[in-house]
């Protein structure tokens, strides 16, 4: 029997899609005031378009409301906002790069403007009535349609991980980092494994699988288009993509070039790029390649001395490298060090190495004995409660540009009576 009841649930919806215009975006608008929802809401019935979906404006829910959504254009209201560049830039870093961003706030400063435009963001200056937002939106949305090709998305941001040498924990870092990103920080990510001879980087990511994959020398010396880029690309979330390809007679460097043809393809698509770049790869990391190549370079000791020499040798390059450059780019240096033997087997304390180093480390990733138990069960290390875990969760957040929480001092301090 025919239910009328869902014959009259259907109708609206129905009649709403055949009201609006073809070239309508899924639109969601975020929102602080009553006064812009309002008025958001009447200026698209003005252009005749649906009003969007309209949701307060909470950081921690704008990635998830998108995602559910499948919105394609999103409108935030950042009036009142303490520090609008500052929210912004992580919020870049959250949000799909095919997604179209209108701003609304109230800072009256160019450079705002041009540092939003460099983020891919549209800026509107309130107070604005209604004609002057239906012409903006209108702009927006036609941008939007001519420009769906991906060479005017917003670039991901590269972030290499460094090993100073073998056997530091590069390939763990960057696993854990994918998963922090793509589940805590509801970020996308793609994840390049540049050990083109083995390596364990996608037993550490989960593959059940794991092959990578090796090119003929026709296909090595084919050019590459977005379609044969992505097939060569491995799925494994909604959010986490994997690139490893295989040694066959080739060598490490046309791989290399491989991966970064690969990579320029695909970098609208995603949020962020991770380069495992430990010390196992067979071919020589130059710091002139890291400083072209990537955004945030994150360098992974152990507390030897060796290890010491070998990382302010890197750091020293790497100084003189962005000196020299022909053109001035924001790269950040990230020290990462890890204690993943126990304290009896290291020869440099913190404050040593701070001290040689003449820069503070800026994450210490602690011993962790059930770290091993945590790989052979197949848990990520970055999904439990340990200081670990932790550790790595405050390295995301060096990474997005958030504010770090201050760590959690021990109830009981046993400090001061050191010494008697």
């Amino acid at each position: 029997m025919l239910d009328f009841g869902d014959l009259l649930k259907k109708e609206p919806k129905e009649a709403r899609g055949s009201s609006t215009s073809k070239n309508a975006l899924d639109t969601i608008q975020f929102y602080r005031s009553n006064e812009l929802r309002v008025l958001i809401e009447e200026t698209f019935r003005f252009d005749g378009y649906e009003p969007p979906l309209a949701q307060p404006y909470k950081f921690k829910d704008v990635a998830v409301q998108v995602e559910e959504n499948k919105a394609q254009l999103a409108v935030i209201d950042l009036l009142g906002c303490p520090d609008t560049l500052k929210e912004c830039r992580q919020l870049s870093a959250r949000l799909p790069t095919s997604l179209s961003i209108i701003i609304i706030g109230n800072v009256d400063s160019i450079s705002v403007v041009r540092e939003l435009k460099s983020l891919g963001f549209y800026y509107l200056l309130w107070p604005v009535d209604k004609a002057d937002l239906a012409e903006f939106v209108q702009s927006v949305v036609s941008r939007h349609i001519e420009t769906s090709s991906l060479k005017n998305r917003r670039r991901a941001k590269r972030v290499g991980i460094v090993g100073t040498r073998g056997g530091v924990g590069a390939s763990l870092l960057t696993a854990e980092l994918s998963w922090v990103l793509t589940n805590d920080k509801q970020t996308s990510c793609m994840v390049v494994d540049h050990n083109y001879l083995s390596g364990n980087l996608d037993l550490l990511l989960g593959l059940k699988n794991p092959d990578k994959r090796r090119l003929t020398d026709t296909e090595i010396g084919t050019e590459l288009d977005h379609t044969s880029a992505k097939s060569l690309v491995t799925r494994i979330s909604n959010r986490l993509d994997y690139l490893a390809l295989g040694l066959n007679n080739q060598s490490s460097s046309h791989l290399f070039e491989t991966n970064g043809l690969v990579v320029s393809y695909l970098t609208s698509e995603t949020n962020f790029i991770l380069d495992d770049l430990s010390s196992s790869v067979s071919f020589d990391v130059q710091p002139h390649t890291l400083h072209q190549m990537l955004d945030v370079a994150i360098i992974v000791m152990e507390p030897t001395i060796s290890c010491l020499r070998e990382t302010s040798a890197m750091l020293n390059k790497l100084a003189k490298q962005i000196q020299e450059a022909d053109r001035p780019k924001i790269f950040r240096t990230l020290i990462v060090l890890n204690q993943h033997r126990a304290p009896r087997f290291t020869s440099v304390t913190q404050a040593e190495i701070e001290k040689y180093l003449n820069r503070p480390v800026d994450i210490v990733l602690p011993y962790e004995t059930k770290l091993e138990e945590f790989l052979v069960s197949g848990t990520n290390a970055g999904s439990t409660k340990s200081k670990f875990a932790g550790e790595v969760r405050r390295l995301c957040s060096l990474i997005i540009g958030e504010d770090l929480a201050p760590k959690r001092k021990s109830l009981f301090s046993f400090s001061r009576f050191r010494g008697k």
